[in-house]
């Protein structure tokens, strides 16, 4: 029987690398993870919550309560969850973990959990630039926030949780396109660098269609009714009427 969806905060947890890990130490990683998981979210925290094993990972859902705020993650368990896989960064195997948060309706059948917000989590945490950055920071845990967290949440500029630290980026998994936001703990830069790698292009695209401009490349100057185009590459920016118009009868 499903039950009754309820609007939930959702964190899924990846480990890094699981697979190519023999079975014992595939084992070794699960035991650490759960240790960490419960020591960032406390034991008390935890009881509130409901998880769901998924192997390399773990599936936590953060049913309304108001022993934990929304902001609560960001400014209390994900610092401790970095602060925790940081100080055991000799151990072996070593636990980097990628995290995606959202939030939205969860039901809850038999079998787990269900429903397009449950993807949806998913979805985030397969996201390249939430890869990318776990593989290019010196941090231990990356996380990626979807656009509906970071309106609630991280926008709303709660005490302890600072917008600027989360950067826009786009991802595109199976049937998903989304925007979401990137934060990495520890390694801002890291974030802001993969952010501005992924975006350019659609800007781009998006302030070319917005001003009705035209894109000219050229190896010298050009001149276009009194405009100079010089030295390569520019933009023109006339109303698209006025540009097709004159475009015949330049050659």
């Amino acid at each position: 029987m499903i039950s009754d969806a309820q609007h939930c905060q959702i964190l899924f947890a990846d480990i890094k690398e699981f697979g190519s890990r023999s079975d014992h130490a595939q084992l070794r990683a699960r035991s650490d993870l759960y240790t960490e998981m419960t020591s960032a979210f406390t034991d008390e925290l935890w009881r509130l919550c409901r998880h769901e094993d998924r192997g390399d990972g773990v599936l936590v859902v953060i049913p309304p309560d108001p022993a934990l705020p929304m902001g609560t993650l960001f400014t209390d368990v994900l610092p401790r969850l970095e602060d925790g896989l940081g100080s055991r960064r000799r151990s072996d195997p070593l636990l980097r973990l990628r995290i995606a948060v959202h939030a939205g309706p969860v039901h809850r059948d038999r079998h787990g959990f269900a429903g397009h917000a449950v993807n949806h989590v998913f979805r985030l945490c397969d996201g390249a630039p939430l890869r990318q950055a776990l593989d290019e920071a010196v941090s231990d845990t990356a996380a990626l926030v979807s656009d509906t967290v970071h309106d609630a949440v991280i926008r709303a500029g709660l005490p302890g949780v600072e917008p600027s630290a989360f950067h826009p980026v786009t991802i595109q998994v199976k049937e998903t396109r989304a925007r979401a936001y990137l934060h990495v703990p520890g390694d801002p830069a890291c974030a802001l660098r993969i952010a501005r790698e992924s975006e350019p292009a659609a800007r781009d695209g998006r302030d070319d269609a917005r001003h009705g401009g035209v894109s000219v490349s050229a190896g010298h100057g050009v001149h276009m009714d009194g405009a100079v185009v010089a030295g390569g590459d520019a933009h023109v920016t006339m109303p698209p009427a006025q540009w097709r118009r004159r475009g015949r009868g330049a050659r």
